[in-house]
């Protein structure tokens, strides 16, 4: 009797122990608990998770309640990307969350190596990054996905006037902070509380778009009134405050995004080999039409087409981007359609983008320009032009070129992916430049035809062409202004002309640069 009583005894004392034990774990502990209520999560069986991780530089500490404040802004996002892609089209979807309950996301903790003078907010992001995956390396198992929102604690210690540490997307990781007040049941509260929720949390959902793929977009005219901003706009200024909204555009683009899938594949961003071959632009109906044909190596989920205007001393700042997109047609041709009744502005020069959204989150993008006059886009400017056949053409000389990888032969061999490129591995050769092409016999010219590659810098800018029948005496064409662009440009000519032989001589680049380049060359 005396045994089992004091097996009753031990048994209340032990039950004391661990009730008194739990209830000293910190609010962050305990509410973190594997053992809460069962996941309901609509998508917690996504195979990728975003890696939500809060770095926190040696010189500073957590900020209290982070894990819980956190998850709840996350979980609150991860609602509004869903909400915003069933209403597009894309079903209730978002990305996936590493999840601990229903109510708490497993936030990695990374403590730095360094003060946070060693992580500002110019620069400072490579550094903060280079240690997150130095973490991964020696934690593989907890690195869920491509994509990574890294949070960081406010370096200033005024709660009102938080900043400081990075905030900003670096490709398919993005930068965020925290501090004490950042929570969503700020939202909508009066004064100062209310707009630096908006502001913060709204930025932080902003920049992750940007960790999810996204570029910046602004909403359309006719959206505003219904939708509000747009999220990749302005969007961090009004999340939480009034409507704001994820486009259209953007929701196939998250649609595609490697933590949105519910299937694993092994190629996830691996390059594609897509190829514009050829591109129709047309004004009808108040609408600019974009159409044309493509082949790819992988199926293309969504053709997003982007109206950027050129702001005045910048080449272009896509806040004012305006994005639609269509699924493919049979036959891998595609046609969009933009209605001047949604832009804000009709006048000035655009750059035009047509980006190709791969099934494995893979973008090709081919970009164009175009210009308002009298309120009316001339998007013609970019029609694809029927070239005359280069098969027996030679490009015979050049002032310079790299021998390994930048040949003047290479302008004539239909890859984009292969250029010439005048010297600059030992020193760059100075302007001009120039080089010559053997068309086999004397043959009629209406214009000529020139490529870029994706990289702009040094792309040929001013120029001048010159004719000959004999690779001995030559005359001038004339002079002509390129646009920095991708894929294929035409120089119309003042008049047909006849010639064998045909000189380019550069006299300026894009950027100032000495050296210059050329995927291909062409003529009609």
């Amino acid at each position: 009797m005396k045994g089992k009583l004091f097996n009753l005894l031990l048994s209340a004392f032990l039950l004391v122990f661990i009730l008194n034990s739990c209830n000293d774990m910190t609010p962050d502990e305990n509410e973190g608990s594997q053992n809460e209520t069962s996941i309901t999560n609509t998508w917690k069986d996504n195979p990728y998770k975003v890696n939500v991780i809060y770095f926190v530089p040696n010189d500073l500490d957590t900020i209290p309640g982070y894990q819980k404040r956190l998850s709840n802004i996350m979980l609150h996002v991860q609602k509004f990307f869903g909400d915003n892609l069933k209403r597009a089209g894309y079903g209730y979807t978002s990305f996936g969350l590493d999840l601990l309950s229903d109510t708490r996301v497993n936030i990695i903790t990374i403590r730095g190596t360094k003060g946070k003078d060693s992580y500002p907010y110019s620069g400072g992001g490579g550094a903060v990054l280079s240690e997150v995956q130095q973490y991964f390396m020696l934690n593989p198992g907890q690195k869920k996905s491509e994509h990574s929102l890294i949070i960081i604690p406010s370096y200033n210690s005024d709660p009102n006037n938080p900043g400081g540490p990075p905030f900003y997307g670096l490709g398919r990781d993005c930068f965020a902070l925290d501090y004490p007040e950042m929570d969503t049941d700020k939202f909508g509260l009066p004064g100062t509380a209310g707009n630096l929720a908006t502001k913060w949390i709204g930025g932080l959902a902003h920049e992750l778009g940007h960790g999810l793929n996204a570029p910046h977009n602004k909403e359309h005219k006719t959206n505003m009134s219904t939708l509000g901003t747009a999220l990749m706009g302005s969007g961090n200024s009004t999340y939480g405050k009034s409507p704001t909204h994820i486009t259209n555009a953007h929701s196939a683009i998250f649609s595609l995004s490697q933590p949105f899938s519910k299937s694993i594949r092994s190629d996830w961003y691996s390059a594609v080999q897509n190829k514009l071959e050829s591109v129709k632009g047309e004004f009808r109906d108040n609408k600019i039409i974009i159409s044309g044909n493509y082949t790819s190596s992988l199926p293309v989920k969504a053709v997003t087409v982007y109206h950027d205007p050129f702001p005045a001393g910048k080449y272009y700042a896509d806040y004012d981007a305006l994005a639609w997109n269509v699924q493919p047609t049979g036959g891998n041709s595609f046609s969009v359609e933009s209605s001047l009744d949604d832009f804000h502005t009709l006048s000035g020069k655009y750059q035009l983008r047509i980006e190709f959204h791969h099934e494995n989150g893979t973008v090709t993008t081919n970009s164009y320009q175009y210009e308002f006059v009298n309120g009316v886009p001339n998007v013609s400017i970019i029609n694809t032009r029927d070239l005359l056949n280069r098969s027996a053409w030679q490009a015979i000389s050049t002032n310079s070129q790299e021998a390994t990888d930048g040949v003047i032969g290479n302008i004539l061999d239909n890859n984009f992916d292969t250029v010439w490129h005048t010297v600059w591995r030992t020193g760059e050769a100075p302007l001009p430049h120039q080089f010559i092409v053997d068309m086999a016999s004397a043959t009629s010219v209406n214009g000529f035809a020139f490529a870029n590659r994706s990289n702009l810098n040094g792309a040929m800018k001013d120029i001048e062409i010159f004719k000959s029948n004999d690779n001995i005496s030559w005359t001038s064409i004339g002079t002509f202004a390129l646009i920095a662009q991708q894929n294929w440009q035409y120089v119309d000519l003042p008049q047909n002309e006849s010639m064998r032989y045909v000189k380019v001589k550069v006299n300026s680049t894009n950027g100032g640069f000495q050296y210059t380049h050329l995927a291909e060359f062409g003529a009609y």
